[in-house]
């Protein structure tokens, strides 16, 4: 009797335990990304942090240009954080944006989290975009107004977001300073990897 009601209580405190360990948000994984990846502590990284949508498991961020380059200046340094589930454990995606008159390039990095173990995977996730092709886009998009920036072997920077909902990455561009923009390339989560994605109609 007396083993049947120790079994009991430790099975009692075990439930208890379990049910107070609080599911990982999207804040709380962008606070503990290690700085060997992002090169600032949680307090300075909270104080960028611009919106956050913890359902769909997505943030956005604006850093002081400052933090980036050393000194002030018209810039503009943003980007987005977005959970990936996977069966086991999650990748987390981090896309920073840095924007120079009016021309913006980003940068994606992508974190494996497993029971508190951070891998970088982004060599596995980060979409490789063929130039020519991103070019010949641009060129038919009516969105994309500095047709003359496309000549012959001219590199096109592309910038990214996440879409939460949906899943998505998309590679962006033109626009000014990250508004606008045409997205030439989409890309959704497939709980694996990303595989190219194209929406039947266009998302509000």
């Amino acid at each position: 009797m007396k083993f049947l009601t120790l079994f009991t209580l430790i099975f009692a405190t075990l439930a208890i335990s379990a049910s107070a360990q609080k599911a990982m948000s999207v804040r709380d994984y962008y606070l503990a990304i290690p700085s060997q990846y992002i090169n600032a502590d949680a307090k300075k990284r909270a104080s960028w942090i611009e919106s956050e949508y913890a359902a769909e498991g997505n943030l956005s961020f604006n850093i002081p240009v400052k933090e980036l380059t050393g000194e002030d200046g018209d810039g503009k340094a943003f980007g987005y954080v977005q959970v990936f589930k996977k069966k086991i454990g999650v990748v987390i995606g981090v896309a920073t944006n840095m924007c120079e008159g009016g021309t913006c390039q980003g940068q994606l990095l992508f974190l494996d989290y497993n029971a508190g173990r951070w891998e970088d995977v982004t060599s596995d996730h980060a979409p490789i975009l063929d130039n020519d092709e991103v070019r010949q886009i641009l060129k038919k998009a009516p969105a994309f107004e500095n047709k003359d920036s496309l000549a012959d072997g001219s590199e096109v920077p592309i910038h990214y977001n996440f879409g939460g909902n949906d899943k998505v990455m998309q590679a962006i561009a033109g626009g000014t300073n990250g508004d606008g923009g045409v997205v030439v390339k989409t890309f959704k989560w497939n709980g694996v990897a990303f595989v190219d994605f194209e929406y039947t109609e266009s998302p509000e």
